[in-house]
């Protein structure tokens, strides 16, 4: 058969015609012998191959006459054009909560992208491959081999599986602009810069956010204003971060 032509739709049984002894005809049902069919005319788009020009692996010691295929001398077949494409590869998730989470890591996947191998008209309708189904517990862990969902067996790829490769938290950051301090100082209105993974700030609230100034001034009468927060949020900036105790 020509390099670049697959077939579809091949029978898996061709019935033959055979004369020979009832013991013989047994054996020879029982050893399922392989029949090799010419398709080296085959072109795109060939919907008839002919049983004229075949061969069959005959087992030894079976004496039987091979009269020729018993229904037809064509079988109903569909060619098409062996073809190759690149396509991306698509994280899949068991659930919600872990396709929430990895939207909080960081991570690499090697390789990203897959070549498909298949029929034309199969390949064209492929635009991605998806891996198998990510879990909670798996992102727990730095690296993981994921399969490869392959789409159906006449499409081969270049890799089977692929390295998810992950190197920690997705950090976001968020700005709080009327964080409320005493009336006692001046000014009494601050403003506040957060960072954290991006369902902690989604969780975040105003009121999860403790404003705090030191009981003793500087030097120069300011007091120092602390923030306090949840444990997975972290402060970059405080603005000001240093007020006045009004008189």
């Amino acid at each position: 058969m020509p390099q670049n032509i697959t077939l579809e739709n091949l029978p898996q049984h061709i019935p033959f015609e055979v004369k020979g002894k009832g013991l013989d005809i047994i054996r020879l049902m029982m050893a399922k012998p392989r029949v090799n069919i010419d398709a080296g005319e085959i072109t795109p788009n060939t919907e008839l191959l002919s049983l004229q020009n075949y061969a069959i692996d005959m087992p030894e010691n079976i004496n039987v006459n091979l009269l020729g295929p018993a229904e037809t001398d064509q079988l109903a077949i569909q060619a098409d054009v062996f073809h190759q494409k690149t396509v991306g590869i698509e994280l899949n998730f068991a659930d919600e909560a872990s396709k929430e989470r990895m939207k909080e890591l960081r991570y690499t996947l090697n390789p990203s992208k897959v070549t498909i191998f298949g029929p034309k008209s199969r390949i064209n309708s492929i635009s991605k491959i998806q891996s198998r189904a990510i879990t909670l517990e798996m992102l727990s862990e730095a690296r993981q081999y994921l399969e490869l969902q392959i789409p159906d067996t006449d499409i081969s790829a270049s890799v089977k599986t692929v390295l998810l490769s992950i190197s920690g938290a997705q950090e976001s950051s968020k700005v709080f602009p009327n964080i409320a301090l005493s009336r006692n100082y001046i000014p009494s209105m601050i403003a506040v810069k957060v960072s954290g993974s991006g369902a902690a700030l989604d969780r975040l609230t105003i009121e999860q956010i403790k404003a705090e100034v030191s009981e003793e001034a500087d030097e120069n009468g300011l007091y120092k204003v602390n923030l306090v927060l949840p444990d997975d949020i972290q402060v970059i900036a405080i603005t000001p971060d240093m007020v006045r105790k009004r008189r």
